[in-house]
């Protein structure tokens, strides 16, 4: 699989797959009735733009009849970006609830960005700040989801 219409078409497989299973994982949701928004709502509705957005790329990809371009594996560089990439990602899921969702999200966009372009830190530093107050202000004080906290909760 090293051209880009096959490897589309098995992400886009993968991607519908998982919406799948989400849609799947959001029905064992049990709710109160008389909630104006159940608490599947919002996993229902992630799930089928999920498998929607897969079955597209799998059905754009299958029909399309242009030239397929060649896909190379990254260098020795691509693959220690890919690397700090997965590290980061681990390291946001550990700090998570140590140090709060709003606060483990400005970390890591800040480091994720200052990584990619190390000449702008201040604009990976002032996206880290603004993701978090993002995060905050949308998932936990608007729609009330219970995120942790972590030094915020005190």
């Amino acid at each position: 699989m090293r051209s880009q219409r096959k490897g589309d078409i098995v992400a886009g497989g993968v991607i519908a797959l998982l919406g799948a299973v989400v849609i799947l994982a959001a029905s064992q949701i049990r709710g109160d009735v008389e909630e104006r928004l159940p608490p599947r709502t919002l996993p229902y509705v992630v799930g089928f733009l999920t498998l929607a957005g897969g079955l597209a790329l799998a059905v754009k990809s299958y029909r399309y009849r242009g030239e397929d371009p060649r896909v190379d594996w990254p260098d020795s560089a691509g693959w220690v970006r890919i690397g700090v990439h997965l590290l980061l990602l681990a390291l946001f899921a550990a700090l998570m609830d140590p140090l709060g969702m709003p606060i483990a999200t400005a970390l890591y966009v800040a480091v994720a960005i200052g990584y990619m372009d190390r000449k702008r830190v201040a604009a990976a530093l002032l996206t880290g700040a603004v993701s978090a107050l993002v995060v905050y202000f949308l998932f936990i004080k608007l729609l009330g989801l219970t995120f942790p906290l972590g030094p915020l909760a005190r």
